[in-house]
């Protein structure tokens, strides 16, 4: 046997070797150590907060609830993990140089996709079940077992850790929340659920009728996201879907935060998205995304979709499904998807400044059959209504068209950025940045100004990084960022409203309208602005990890979001201010210790035991076959206020048409386009002859009890339900409820 025996030379670079590597290590652990001592004494400065830090109290406080709520998150969590392996391994079959991490993303949101293709095709002739989805993914699971794909595992990214670790470090309050949780803790987006919850008791969609919640306005509605609120209460077997919607808080905020970091990869590099989803936290994303409103959870979808469409690898798959996710962005909300497309749009110009004409065609094709899929969102918030199948052949055709544009890009290398592409970066970043400083000194108060009062250090990290990015842009170096300048378009949206919104003002829109032009307003002010801020602010923190101190670094991103710099003396409006991380935990939790839903007899269900009796009455009616999902309660309240009022629709997805005492209760402002009526309308309402009335208040002296022609099918607490006697002459069980 021959042997080798090392020199001096490699005895010494092992020395090294092994020094580096423990100095490494050493490193590490002072950064952690110092991380704990960073929280605990940011826990400390929060000691007379009025929210209180306690995770204690938030499971101890939740038990009488967490026999649903966690059943409910085992079975949701498990079905979406479930569907989400089997479409991850079929687009993996269809494309097996596709990397894992990314078939995994394309399975968990294309059950979103699936569920509105499937509401849409089987909803409205009442197929659209659980054994429907059972049968669909049994099918799915026996061919994955028959032909499984070969995964390529690989070592995560560091973008890939750090998106990993924002997760855990919101986890941490989101969970309790969670379980503490059977109805979202936010205060105006039941309308979702209820929606979500009529096809679940009445096996029907309509898409044009699917409104129970009756305070919002038709163009409030998110129908791709209130069909996949269904499917996972479907196929979860969640008889309520605001618990299965509930169910799916951490899940989905966790889908957020790696479509942030997918979207920070293509654009900017795999640790700027990373740090991307950690400054997240500044935002109010994550405070709304507990609420699983549309105007977070949607950036889930947008996020994905450009990030999928504007990949630099120019893969086809990842084009085709990018653009389907763009084009289900659009009935997951509607000003942000529309949105999305723009800058989609403006990827493909991108392309053609750098003459890769394939996928200009490639990608103008594919926007094309997005937009069919979005133009069901379209006919939906303009109540346009037509005769089915035409929206899921629209859906499908969609599908269809971009299934073969994708198939125009033609395989080839990524090209080299030319010097056109880089000016044409560059460009975009100056007019950003050019403009925002224009319109501070110019007309001070403005969106952005509003923003940086809200987000003062993420509006100056953001600063930074896309300075940095259009210095960098002129690199010479492989990882330089090939479409920074799409960050800046979709900053430019947010910029260019400002000189939108005085000519929209001046047109006299009524008030439907002008509630929507003004939404637009709220939705760039809170999430698409801020969402997009995170990605150059990410890449600043990117660039000294890269080129610096890993460790420093992290350590300097980490303690300046756990510590609480600024707290606020008024935490009841700090949602839209930026906050740090001990403070975000510190709602979270507080709101899972007292019940998000104060004023109401339970503050987490929200209903007492006279309204879960009322629940059983309609419910019991339902069941007679009287209450169909045309049905509709007119409905006596004092106000629409979702503090008092008993909002019984979420829970059994029966019409709600409020008529109420607040005299501010006019059709205009956030009310615009909703069923709500004023008191004195009661007389014009009755004579319409609703098949049921329910009075939440005492109702005008000259209104007989029970009324003409109703008979009282239950009295309780001050709780009153009446049926139209020609319904039928007895009550479900043959007698009435009363005290």
């Amino acid at each position: 046997m021959r042997r080798y025996n090392r020199g001096p030379r490699q005895f010494v670079s092992d020395q090294r070797t092994t020094a580096d590597s423990r100095a490494a290590l050493f490193a590490w652990i002072n950064v952690w150590l110092g991380l704990v001592l960073v929280t605990l004494v940011a826990i400390y400065q929060l000691r007379d907060f009025p929210a209180h830090l306690s995770w204690l109290a938030a499971f101890e406080n939740a038990h009488a609830v967490l026999g649903a709520t966690a059943w409910a998150a085992v079975k949701v969590w498990s079905f979406w993990a479930w569907s989400a392996m089997v479409l991850g391994a079929f687009v993996l079959k269809l494309d097996p140089g596709l990397d894992l991490m990314d078939a995994a993303l394309i399975g968990a949101a294309g059950l979103w996709v699936v569920a509105y293709l499937l509401g849409n095709l089987l909803g409205p002739p009442g197929l659209f079940n659980g054994p429907a989805v059972w049968l669909m993914l049994g099918i799915g699971s026996a061919w994955v077992w028959r032909s499984p794909p070969q995964a390529k595992l690989r070592a995560p990214t560091s973008g890939e850790k750090l998106t990993a670790l924002a997760v855990g470090m919101l986890g941490v309050s989101m969970l309790p929340l969670q379980l503490a949780s059977p109805v979202p803790p936010f205060m105006d987006v039941l309308n979702i659920p209820a929606s979500a919850q009529q096809l679940l008791t009445f096996h029907i969609y309509l898409p044009f009728a699917d409104n129970p919640y009756g305070v919002f306005g038709v163009y409030n509605r998110a129908p791709a996201l209130e069909l996949f609120y269904a499917m996972l209460a479907l196929g979860s077997h969640t008889p309520l879907a605001v618990l299965a919607e509930t169910a799916a808080m951490l899940p989905m905020a966790a889908l957020l935060m790696f479509a942030t970091w997918r979207l920070g990869k293509s654009l900017l590099g795999d640790t700027a998205g990373g740090a991307a989803a950690l400054l997240l936290f500044f935002t109010c994303i994550l405070l709304r995304t507990q609420g699983m409103r549309p105007t977070a959870v949607g950036l889930a979808m947008v996020g994905l979709g450009l990030a999928f469409f504007c990949d630099p690898e120019r893969r086809r798959t990842l084009m085709a499904v990018g653009a389907i996710f763009l084009g289900t962005s659009v009935p997951s909300h509607a000003i942000l998807g529309a949105f999305a497309m723009a800058v989609a749009g403006v990827a493909v110009i991108m392309w053609a400044v750098e003459r890769d004409w394939s996928r200009v065609l490639a990608g103008s094709v594919s926007l094309i059959g997005a937009l069919l899929i979005s133009i069901t969102e379209v006919l939906v918030g303009l109540e346009r209504p037509v005769a089915y199948p035409v929206l899921p052949m629209l859906i499908i055709a969609g599908t269809a068209v971009i299934a073969m544009g994708a198939a125009l890009m033609k395989a080839r290398a990524t090209p080299p950025l030319t010097v056109a592409s880089r000016a044409f970066n560059a460009s975009l970043i100056a007019i950003f940045l050019l403009a925002a400083a224009y319109r501070h000194v110019t007309h001070p108060g403005l969106l952005f100004d509003q923003i940086a009062h809200n987000l003062p250090m993420l509006t100056w990290f953001c600063a930074a990084g896309l300075v940095a990015l259009a210095v960098l842009v002129w690199s010479d170096e492989a990882a330089v960022p090939r479409y920074a300048g799409l960050v800046a378009a979709a900053l430019l949206v947010a910029l260019g409203w400002d000189y939108v919104l005085p000519i929209m003002d001046a047109m006299g829109l009524q008030a439907n309208g002008a509630n929507m032009v003004s939404d637009v307003g709220w939705k760039l002010l809170d999430y698409w602005t801020p969402y997009f801020m995170v990605l150059p602010a990410g890449y600043a923190f990117a660039v000294a990890y890269e080129r610096w101190s890993r460790p420093v670094t992290l350590f300097a991103l980490l303690a300046i979001l756990i510590y609480p710099w600024h707290i606020s003396p008024n935490p009841a409006d700090f949602e839209s201010v930026e906050h740090s991380v001990v403070e975000h935990w510190a709602f979270n939790l507080d709101d899972a210790a007292q019940g998000y839903w104060a004023g109401h007899a339970d503050r987490r269900w929200t209903f007492g035991p006279a309204e879960i009796q009322a629940i059983g009455v309609l419910n019991r009616e339902v069941a007679a076959g009287r209450i169909t999902a045309r049905t509709h309660i007119l409905h006596l309240a004092d106000s629409v206020s979702s503090w008092g009022l008993f909002q019984f629709s979420i829970v059994t997805g029966i019409n709600d048409d409020p008529i109420v005492n607040d005299p501010g209760a006019k059709r205009e402002g956030w009310l615009a386009g909703s069923r709500v009526s004023r008191m004195p309308e009661l007389a014009q309402e009755l004579a319409m002859r609703p098949p049921y009335i329910i009075e939440q208040v005492p109702p005008p002296a000259w209104l007989a009890q029970p009324p003409q022609g109703y008979e009282e099918i239950f009295n309780q607490a001050n709780l009153r339900i009446f049926r139209r006697r020609d319904l039928n002459d007895a009550s479900p069980d043959g007698k009435i409820l009363t005290v």
